[in-house]
């Protein structure tokens, strides 16, 4: 294992630095394998901008009957290369056996965070022994900030924690307010952009956005259709709740999700499937892939430029 890690920036630098270099990480550490490991799809909260659970419920796809026991994820984990791992879900401490996982992941493999709305009860954070890094979710919707700001207090001692919100347009019109709330309590706040193939920033929400984007963060254009050279699949990859694998995000929720019907129509997918972890000939990708669709997701691509709107890529970089 390297002395310098991506899990070890994760949790030493500070907020913004990190943010900045983000984007850069599977080019720096392009020889350590990126999991994003989906537990489960189930989540306790409903909030209605989320295209995992709600416009779309992946839950329904891979219901709870389908999820592996953590006893089958050590042993199918142990059987890859060194890897660092991303947790979300739905809320992925809804899967019991999640602290397990964590607390005895084999010694070659690190935690880079988990992306949780803080609901749990602090005996299941407790669970965990390892100080990892929490993404924690605010939704307005469902907590109040009070409660929410109370409860990242609580689990500062435990983990480090940065918050994250979705710039609905009902959050970027009180964004600036939360953030100068959450500076007072020296907690560090990420905004992502609202991501839906019907919705479309103005220039004048999408200027006000942009005061609070990170350098990880950009809007999506979906009339994005220019040839990526991707290299997900090889360092990256997606594992979900039954041991499906796909080589990104935007992969499997173009695959399996109606609301991307039209942005997919006539587009060949079958690049995005892999070999499922538990088949006994499960390997990662041996080339680069190229791929003409959006990068719908942060997690799918290094870096953007925003554009009026749009995602602008330089050059023929590799994803």
């Amino acid at each position: 294992m390297t002395i310098l890690d991506a899990a070890t920036l994760q949790r030493h630098l500070p907020a913004r630095l990190k943010f900045y270099l983000k984007p850069y990480y599977r080019k720096v550490f392009r020889n350590r394998l990126h999991v994003m490991f989906w537990p489960t799809f189930r989540c306790n909260y409903r909030c209605s901008y989320c295209p995992i659970c709600v416009q779309f419920d992946f839950a329904s796809v891979f219901g709870k009957d389908s999820e592996r026991s953590g006893a089958e994820w050590l042993e199918a984990f142990d059987r890859l290369p060194p890897a660092s791992f991303y947790i979300a879900g739905g809320e992925p401490l809804l899967y019991r056996d999640l602290p397990v996982i964590i607390n005895e992941l084999p010694a070659k493999h690190s935690v880079l965070g988990i992306v949780t709305n803080l609901s749990a009860r602090p005996e299941v954070y407790a669970r965990i022994t390892k100080r990892i890094h929490l993404n924690a979710s605010f939704h307005r919707e469902f907590v109040t900030e009070e409660d929410f700001i109370e409860k990242v207090l609580l689990l500062q001692e435990q983990f480090h924690i940065n918050v994250n919100i979705v710039a609905t347009p009902q959050n970027l019109e009180v964004l600036k307010r939360i953030k100068d709330l959450m500076r007072t309590k020296s907690i560090s706040l990420h905004v992502d952009p609202y991501v839906d193939a019907g919705f479309r920033y103005s220039l004048e929400q999408l200027k006000a956005l942009g005061k609070h984007l990170a350098a990880d963060r950009g809007a999506v254009d979906f009339a994005d259709r220019s040839s990526k050279n991707c290299s997900a699949g090889q360092n990256y990859i997606n594992v979900l709740p039954d041991g499906e694998v796909f080589t990104c995000a935007a992969g499997f929720t173009y695959t399996y999700s109606t609301l991307f019907a039209d942005v997919v129509a006539g587009q060949e997918l079958n690049h995005y499937r892999m070999k499922g972890l538990f088949e006994p000939d499960f390997s990662l990708n041996g080339e680069y892939t190229k791929c003409t669709l959006p990068c719908k997701d942060a997690c799918d691509y290094d870096s953007v430029i925003i554009r009026h709107g749009s995602t602008a890529r330089a050059g023929t970089r590799a994803v």
